[in-house]
């Protein structure tokens, strides 16, 4: 039987996520770096996947392509079913608007924006709802993660788990398909972490698909599916059946 081609399996598997040989090489002078090699993967909606590997692995990387943050060298990327390895910048921009929430361990707020101004920018750049609308729904995704009466406050004004609830909550503005998040626990304290790996967790209960890039262990031990990294090549994709009972 002839298999299918990505296409097909984007379509007939109802996949989220198809890579099929994701290949990123960077010339570096005369040298170049094979960051990322031949990867392959199908992640459905719903999933709550945690991609790991130590530095140089090739996690940064792939998180990049998933996120529609840089183009492949040399392979295919299928979000929904459309071949987004081939789009322009313009193209990428309104893929990563409409269906990814990024989080990352910077936080990347605006420092003199308020909460509620952070939450909505997403809704802003894109120019498709009023201010009154925007300003609506970044109140109830502020209440989604817990931060309503903290609407008003700037980021120094909040501790560094609240700023990441407020990151968070501006990536579920869109009601994206994905939620990327980057090393989300790497500049918090034991405490605010697991907070916000606790907020993951309900999220992904909730029909969101997370996908965490991460090098610690304790954070991967939350998700069902854990995809390890080294060298740029997959070298274990393995459901993660312990999960429940490490939260």
């Amino acid at each position: 039987m002839a298999s299918l081609s990505v296409e097909e399996t984007a379509v007939q598997s109802d996949a989220l996520i198809v890579t099929r040989e994701l290949t990123k090489v960077y010339a570096m002078g005369d040298v170049q770096v094979h960051a990322l090699r031949s990867v392959s993967l199908t992640i459905r909606s719903g999933e709550y996947v945690a991609i790991m590997g130590p530095s140089g692995s090739g996690k940064s990387t792939l998180m990049n392509l998933l996120g529609c943050l840089d183009t492949p060298t040399s392979g295919a990327y299928y979000l929904l079913g459309e071949d987004v390895s081939t789009l322009n910048d313009n193209q990428l921009s309104e893929v990563r608007n409409r269906r990814i929430g990024f989080v990352f361990q910077t936080y990347n707020l605006l420092p003199r924006a308020t909460a509620l101004h952070n939450v909505q920018l997403p809704l802003l750049y894109a120019h498709r709802v009023s201010r009154a609308e925007a300003r609506r729904r970044a109140l109830d995704a502020l209440q989604q993660v817990g931060l309503s009466d903290r609407a008003e406050h700037r980021p120094r004004e909040l501790s560094g788990g609240q700023q990441q609830r407020v990151a968070i909550a501006r990536a579920l503005i869109n009601n994206p398909d994905i939620i990327l998040a980057d090393e989300p626990t790497g500049n918090l304290d034991t405490q605010s972490g697991a907070e916000i790996l606790a907020l993951f967790d309900r999220l992904n209960e909730l029909g969101h698909t997370v996908i965490l890039v991460t090098h610690d262990h304790s954070v991967a031990a939350r998700c069902k599916r854990v995809v390890q990294l080294l060298d740029g090549r997959v070298v274990s994709d393995e459901l993660n059946n312990a999960s429940d009972d490490r939260r």
